[in-house]
């Protein structure tokens, strides 16, 4: 019933202003508006043809949310220079016509999905955000919907921290035309937001860790397999069996959410080319490496955890809460790993609070009317 309500939401309200001003870091203020156009292509998506990258298994998905957000999605082409190609990067994202709908001093949130996974993980929260602030959900190099045939012509190549940290420096200042950006990521893309705020300072107004993985350092031995090894591994990733497993341990509320249709959405990605050589690649980076460095981000941070996560322990929240100089713990009740999965409508509030977005009746009208 949510995602029926969220994908109508567009059907159903017109363009108004609000009239509020709000912060987006760094003492900047900006005046926005609740943007929800239903006369956007934004946000009208169910006519859409599906793109020609996706993987026919698209069909078998029930669930409104994430066909609408499939067929959102688009490629573009975004040079890297430590891979000495260029990547085309899947997102979804207003186009430059629909991003100037929103007040030209307006950050832009940024979506980082979790390991091996895509930006279809954001299905139920991109339209609660974007009906206010412009936003990108978006795969970076070596997983969801991008490109990875160019890990199959060399399998030489590594994906490493400093691989993804370019693309994604490359994505922001090629897409977002020079907002401020408040950077997002859950589990593991907690680590690359991390990692690329620590690196990144001047791109970063803002940074949401949500059940973020980052107090447990690199991939262990996987990183020193033989290839072989290392292929075998991955091909258990792609297994119905391993990702139902993982559908379980993800929710706290497993009847309701761990469905075959979230599992069927969890593996699309997995049927792309090259998608085994792209995660070989990532493997053999080693992963990240934060845990010494958590104390060195100084950009305000919220870090949002469901209080009952079985994947990463909740002592990593309250570590996170004494060692970030600038950081806000927020507890996301009845939750397990995935509050943008589970709780949409409480993280679309939080993010925006913790933005500076306090529009009062308009703004939190129509998220409960969406969440409902």
């Amino acid at each position: 019933m949510q995602t029926q309500k969220m994908q109508g939401l567009a059907a159903r309200v017109r363009p108004h202003n609000v009239g509020f001003t709000a912060s987006c870091g760094r003492g900047r203020q900006f005046s926005t508006r609740l943007y929800i156009a239903a006369s956007s292509s934004t946000m009208q998506v169910t006519t859409t043809a599906m793109p020609d990258f996706m993987p026919s298994a698209v069909a078998d998905i029930t669930e409104p949310s994430a066909q609408q957000m499939a067929r959102r999605m688009r490629r573009a082409p975004v040079p890297v220079d430590t891979l000495g190609t260029t990547i085309n990067t899947a997102f979804v994202g207003p186009s430059p016509d629909q991003a100037k709908q929103y007040p030209p001093d307006a950050p832009a949130i940024v979506l980082l999905h979790s390991f091996d996974s895509s930006c279809l993980e954001f299905r139920r929260l991109v339209p609660l955000l974007e009906a206010v602030l412009p936003t990108y959900a978006v795969d970076l190099v070596g997983w969801g919907f991008t490109d990875h045939t160019p890990f199959q012509s060399n399998t030489s190549l590594s994906i490493g921290p400093e691989v993804k940290r370019e693309h994604l420096r490359r994505f922001i200042t090629q897409q977002l035309g020079g907002r401020p950006v408040v950077l997002v990521g859950t589990s593991l893309g907690g680590a690359i937001a991390l990692d690329f705020a620590l690196n990144h300072k001047e791109l970063v107004s803002k940074l949401v860790l949500v059940d973020a993985q980052a107090f447990i350092d690199g991939i262990g031995r996987m990183s020193q397999l033989p290839r072989w090894m290392a292929v075998a591994g991955v091909q258990l990733l792609k297994t119905e069996w391993l990702r139902q497993q993982a559908n379980l341990v993800a929710y706290r509320d497993k009847e309701r959410y761990a469905t075959k249709d979230a599992l069927r959405v969890g593996r699309l990605h997995t049927y792309l080319p090259g998608w085994l050589e792209a995660n070989v690649a990532f493997m053999r980076s080693g992963g990240y490496s934060l845990s010494k460095r958590v104390k060195e981000v100084g950009v305000e941070t919220l870090v949002l955890w469901g209080r009952n996560d079985e994947i990463l322990d909740p002592k990593y929240a309250t570590r996170f809460q004494e060692e970030l100089p600038n950081g806000r713990l927020v507890w996301v009740e009845q939750c397990g790993h995935s509050p943008h999965l589970e709780q949409p409508q409480f993280m679309a509030q939080q993010v925006l609070e913790f933005v500076g977005v306090a529009a009062g009746a308009e703004v939190e009208k129509e998220l409960v009317r969406v969440g409902q």
